[in-house]
């Protein structure tokens, strides 16, 4: 696809939507997604990193915040969505807008532009505190800058829960394919639907540097511990 062909896209989409929604997937640092075309009608472009329950809640998330804010909320405002969440936005620090945001520039031919991060108030750590200067080597986003050097193929992903994710230790793990692992911070089967997140290997280990070993596991191969103080031991 040519420059030309995705700005027409882009240009399409904001006549038809409002704005064009750049989703940033691949390579093993959390997922993105950027508005690009607000900035005529708020004066800013959104963005939301890591996070993710699935893209269609993604959108789902920008529209109605975009909504919001053409209705007169300020962007200080708390947004409460359809399913309970709760939204704040902050103000998102050049240093990531520069790193991550790169369509905005582009589209508006600008070297400044001044964007909010849509930000759920129930954290997970995947998700940035883009008000904060961007720290570089950051454990989560180093993957941004260098390539993959972990000894596991680059499109490997975990199945986790939210609880993982917001710090609890992984206590158990298994390998199930040559790019999949699924990691708990209890027992598996105690685990609901609605507990479950996907997220790529380098974000996992971003946040416990203590799961490296997982890589060196064979398909089929598991472990478990009681804390994360204490050692790792195999699957009998």
């Amino acid at each position: 696809m040519t420059n030309k062909e995705f700005l027409d896209i882009i240009k399409a989409n904001i006549k038809k939507h409002g704005y064009h929604l750049t989703l940033v997937t691949g390579g093993q640092h959390p997922r993105f997604s950027y508005s690009i075309g607000l900035t005529e009608k708020l004066g800013f472009e959104l963005i939301m990193a890591g996070g993710f329950d699935s893209v269609n809640n993604n959108e789902m998330i920008f529209d109605y915040i975009v909504n919001e804010l053409q209705s007169g909320f300020a962007v200080d405002s708390e947004f409460l969505l359809p399913d309970a969440s709760t939204f704040q936005l902050n103000k998102v620090d050049p240093s990531w807008a520069e790193k991550m945001m790169l369509g905005v520039y582009d589209y508006y031919d600008k070297t400044e532009i001044v964007a909010f991060q849509i930000f759920p108030v129930n954290r997970t750590l995947d998700i940035p505190l883009m008000s904060e200067l961007m720290v570089s080597n950051d454990p989560l986003w180093k993957w941004l800058d260098i390539d993959w050097n972990v000894k596991a193929p680059k499109n490997s992903y975990v199945v986790t829960d939210f609880d993982a994710l917001k710090g609890k230790p992984i206590v158990e793990l298994m390998r199930w394919e040559e790019q999949k692992w699924e990691m708990f911070s209890k027992p598996g089967p105690d685990v609901t639907e609605e507990e479950i997140r996907i997220v790529p290997l380098g974000t996992i280990l971003g946040i416990d540097n203590t799961l490296e070993p997982v890589v060196n596991l064979v398909i089929g191969e598991g472990l478990w511990r009681e804390n994360k103080d204490s050692g790792w031991q195999k699957w009998e």
